[in-house]
């Protein structure tokens, strides 16, 4: 199976003071580095970033120099489904069977929760990742939704509701960092930690 994923980097980082969060570190590498060894190292490919102001223009260059496709959204404040809409749009380009839905607050999912992912997806429209209780990222969305998803901006509950009436598998990874996401100073605390 052929498969690359959409990265969701358009955001401001507010609550993190403003700051991209695609430039953070994490260990040796960047956020998007470290998604991007990750991603890399199950065969995944293109790999699109979805950039957006107001740094847009210096994640853009980040992920170029790192081979990376760029899709830009003008108007990220319209939301993550308008990030999720056009990254969708841009990949049903590609000759891929399924794509990772990845924001890149996610840094820190392992290679073998990848390739569970994948093993999983079967026939289904997506396969969703799960720790313990709870859903997390990146979920592997097959063809059959890139549509759905494309249109999801202008839909209640965007893409939440189109992977909701999906034929999805939840897979139950041993893997934290699907759910460990960076929002605020002490979720990134928390990850460095």
């Amino acid at each position: 199976m052929r498969h690359g994923a959409v990265v969701l980097a358009a955001g401001a980082g507010t609550r993190l003071g403003g700051v991209a969060k695609a430039l953070l570190r994490h260990g040796d590498a960047s956020y998007l580095e470290c998604i991007t060894r990750v991603a890399r190292a199950v065969g995944t490919d293109p790999i699109l970033v979805v950039v957006g102001p107001p740094f847009g223009a210096a994640v853009a260059e980040h992920a170029r120099a790192r081979g990376l496709g760029v899709v830009d959204n003008p108007l990220p404040e319209r939301g993550m489904a308008s990030s999720i809409a056009l990254g969708f749009a841009a990949m049903s380009e590609y000759d891929v069977d399924a794509a990772w839905l990845w924001p890149v607050d996610h840094p820190s999912v392992q290679v073998a929760t990848l390739e569970r992912l994948r093993a999983a997806l079967g026939d289904h429209d997506a396969a969703l990742p799960r720790f313990g209780e709870r859903g997390g990222h990146p979920p592997l969305v097959g063809r059959a939704l890139w549509g759905a998803l494309a249109a999801c901006a202008d839909q209640p509950g965007g893409a939440r509701s189109v992977l909701a009436s999906a034929r999805a598998i939840r897979v139950d990874v041993d893997d934290g960092g699907v759910i460990r996401d960076v929002d605020t100073p002490a979720d990134r605390a928390r990850l460095s930690s």
